[in-house]
């Protein structure tokens, strides 16, 4: 379970010299927490375990952890900013990219942002979702408060013309009941793989500082394309935080896509639950691996793949293959249609996940000796699902 978050991370904050608040999040009469405390303790939630059936009360964590196939969901929070907001959603119109805005009730005062909230809502490549009223740390909320902050929202948005579904925590900052409080509403709750630390840079006129925000590497202090890149490669895609109030990020926004375009991600709506199964309450397609029955290479989206002439998927090996957890145990052998030198390839096991090779018809279930190549282990025979 998730512990809310306390007032020693604003006391800290203090100490280390970080501001008040990073730039225009606080916009109710309430007094403001500190941003850059909060999104450290919410990077370090991030990468938590948690549980996978995301049954427990963290507002950051996503269910889905694994799996996006370089698909990523872009989600933009804390407006709508009629000074910056329409750049964003050109920019999104520009690359065919669907998006998700988390808006704060408080900012549909602004004279245009109600008919920005209309337009996002009528398009539909876009989602209008609620992120509170105020942008407060509802974890330190009365049960009345934190009511009132997801239903004055809600309202907004429903007259702005969309049924909402899904619900941020403001940092990410939630416990298990003011989660119950958002589910209860019938809400879906939605954290995210990847924070592009935009708020870190605006603070810093293009610097994200350490002493805003430690988890930048300094090489990337100056460089958020930079910093993005590395944080959606190392989760292969998912759900990608930014702030549609920032100037900096609507003039960057296109640099970023177009290099996210470049290294092969696409982009997906939210609610889209190929990759996002867990959150929306579905249990994921098995993914691709070794001995998945296959007609293209395309179908074995995973690191090496590709789809073998007898119809599964393999990748090269040497001595060894690795294994998956609910797949069948894989082995490495010669590979019979190799027709030039002796290459070595995974395959199955006979195992139940395959029908003892009956679910492979381009197989034959047999004994095979291990592939050594130039790896240097050991002399072994299986049965296994050997390509006819």
């Amino acid at each position: 379970m998730r512990h809310a978050f306390t007032r020693t991370a604003a006391l800290v904050s203090v100490v280390l010299g970080f501001g008040a608040c990073v730039d225009d999040e606080c916009h109710d009469e309430d007094t403001c927490t500190d941003d850059s405390a909060l999104f450290e303790q919410a990077y370090d939630e991030s990468l938590q375990p948690g549980k996978e059936d995301g049954t427990d009360c963290s507002g950051v964590r996503v269910p889905d952890r694994t799996g996006f196939n370089k698909r990523i969901a872009l989600t933009f929070d804390d407006g709508p900013n009629p000074a910056t907001t329409p750049k964003v959603i050109q920019v999104l119109k520009a690359h065919n990219a669907p998006a998700t805005f988390f808006t704060n009730g408080s900012r549909y005062a602004t004279p245009g942002a109600k008919e920005i909230a209309a337009q996002i809502a009528a398009d539909p490549s876009f989602i209008l979702a609620n992120h509170s009223q105020g942008h407060l740390n509802l974890a330190q909320q009365s049960a009345t408060k934190v009511a009132s902050e997801i239903d004055r929202t809600d309202a907004l948005i429903r007259a702005a013309g969309e049924t909402p579904r899904y619900f941020r925590f403001p940092f990410g900052s939630s416990t298990c009941a003011t989660m119950k409080q958002a589910r209860d509403r019938g809400y879906i709750v939605t954290g995210w793989h990847v924070d592009s630390a935009d708020w870190c840079y605006a603070s810093g006129n293009g610097v994200c500082k350490a002493s805003t925000f430690r988890y930048v590497p300094d090489s990337m202090r100056n460089d958020m394309k930079a910093y993005v890149m590395s944080q959606v490669r190392a989760n292969n895609g998912g759900i990608v935080l930014f702030h549609d109030i920032h100037p900096s990020t609507a003039d960057h926004l296109d640099e970023i896509l177009t290099a996210l375009e470049a290294a092969g991600y696409t982009f997906v709506r939210l609610d889209d639950t190929r990759a996002f199964p867990k959150l929306h309450g579905a249990t994921p397609q098995p993914s691709p691996f070794i001995g998945t029955a296959c007609t293209t290479n395309a179908q074995c989206a995973f690191a090496g793949g590709r789809c073998h002439s007898a119809g599964f998927c393999t990748q090269s090996c040497a001595g060894a293959c690795p294994d998956q957890s609910g797949a069948a145990p894989t082995f490495c052998i010669a590979d019979p249609a190799s027709t030039s030198t002796v290459a070595g390839i995974c395959v199955s096991k006979a195992a139940a996940q395959n029908g003892q090779c009956a679910s492979l018809p381009g197989t034959v279930k047999t004994e095979a000796s291990r592939f050594i190549g130039s790896s240097g282990a050991a002399p072994a025979t299986a049965t296994v699902c050997k390509p006819r």
